[in-house]
């Protein structure tokens, strides 16, 4: 996913990330902590960049996972978007996070880049979107639910590292003819 001119003042641009950018990815999800600590009850590890470029389920290889990164006009990580490709089901894309840095929230550019991610994922063959939040994250639930993807259940009592967690699972499908 490469874009350029995305947001409201058209000023960011995507392109994926690689093992070069892990560095400037830890540095951006340090600034993000407060995702971490509402998903897991704690800062993120110090290893947080290297895991979100190779974790994912043992079905899956490195190959299968897309990392976003989401650049400012100054060439800085301000962002991050990870999804699996064919997972759960083949044509199904599972989006693991979408992280802005603080200083970047509630100006509408996660809409902007969720929207040209899915509209890049359909161009991939993208059949149906997934993802999944713990549900204190209230802002993130509201999020997806404002953007039409549908709850599809919840997992209780998961371990979501320093804490247990219910996560509610969602799931979206493309609308015909839009994309």
């Amino acid at each position: 996913m490469q874009r350029e001119k995305l947001g409201p003042n058209g000023e960011y641009l995507t392109r994926l990330l690689h093992p070069s950018d892990i560095r400037a990815t830890q540095a951006m999800f340090e600034r993000a902590s407060d995702y971490f600590e509402v998903a897991t009850g704690a800062p993120p590890g110090r290893d947080e960049a290297t895991r979100a470029f190779v974790a994912g389920p043992p079905s899956k290889s490195v190959d299968d996972k897309r990392i976003v990164g989401i650049f400012d006009q100054h060439n800085e990580l301000i962002g991050v978007l990870d999804a699996l490709v064919d997972f759960p089901a083949n044509g199904d894309w599972t989006m693991g996070m979408l992280l802005l840095d603080p200083e970047h929230r509630g100006a509408g550019l996660g809409t902007v880049i969720l929207e040209a991610y899915e509209d890049w994922a359909v161009g991939q063959g993208a059949k149906r979107f997934h993802t999944a939040v713990v549900s204190r994250h209230k802002r993130g639930v509201r999020f997806l639910e404002d953007r039409g993807y549908r709850r599809q259940g919840d997992l209780e009592d998961y371990d979501a590292g320093a804490r247990r967690a219910t996560v509610v699972f969602f799931a979206k499908d493309p609308v015909a003819g839009t994309r």
